[in-house]
């Protein structure tokens, strides 16, 4: 019988050389794509994160520069300790790891009792939104509410918005919330009787990404440092 030519076929030893040379490619790729997506989900986590601080600080420094507010000209309207208010819907001071306020800006409803959206101050701060405090707790904004953090503790916890409904989560991995108070340029402690001394108000805050192993040490986490000055000292 007659033997065709060019029709031999590979021998075991290069069949195992390709399947090596395969899986070397193969391993490669799946690499390649893995990175990718490990890097797509760190950035992710890093503009959450910076979107998080932003809001934050937009809506505190709102806030805080309506501390006061009291056109109706009434006693009591600013920064508060738990007991000086009676009585007190959030129970937080004016401290270094917690802020707690007042301001008369709206009554919240017309003359049937019903809200209007239109800005009436009526010589309280018992209205909505009015008596605010923000903190942070021991716990991740879910479950069990934790215990108050102190200043300079850098464990994870939940920075808190109350404004007498119990505080509800504003952020999750928080690992500083640190108030400071100055008078005139000079830093003071908050006490009952220098509160409505206070006429700036210096707020550090510095959170963590979600899962920290997936970014590197140096972007884990970002901090925001900002002064506001109070318009109704």
């Amino acid at each position: 019988m007659r033997k065709t030519s060019g029709q031999q076929g590979f021998t075991l030893v290069e069949l195992l050389i390709s399947l090596v040379i395969f899986g070397a490619v193969l391993a490669g790729v799946v690499g390649m794509f893995t990175s990718t997506g490990h890097y797509h989900t760190a950035q992710e986590m890093m503009v959450d994160l910076t979107q998080d601080l932003r809001a934050v600080k937009q809506l505190m420094v709102q806030e805080l520069r309506e501390v006061g507010c009291n056109p109706e000209k009434q006693g009591g309207i600013g920064f508060q300790m738990a007991d000086t208010i009676q009585p007190a819907k959030v129970a937080h001071d004016t401290a270094g790891n917690s802020i707690h306020f007042t301001r008369d800006i709206d009554n919240d409803i017309d003359a049937e009792g019903e809200p209007d959206g239109i800005l009436e101050p009526d010589g309280d701060a018992d209205d909505p939104n009015e008596e605010i405090a923000y903190y942070r707790t021991r716990d991740n904004c879910t479950g069990t509410v934790g215990a108050l953090l102190p200043a300079g503790d850098n464990t994870r916890g939940c920075l808190r918005r109350d404004t007498g409904g119990g505080g509800m989560p504003m952020m999750p991995n928080v690992t500083e919330f640190e108030v400071t108070y100055f008078s005139e340029g000079a830093q003071i402690v908050p006490a009952n009787n220098n509160l409505s001394r206070i006429d700036q108000v210096r707020v550090q805050i510095e959170a963590e990404v979600a899962i920290p192993e997936k970014v590197s040490p140096g972007a884990r986490t970002q901090g925001l440092d900002f002064r506001v000055w109070i318009r109704n000292a």
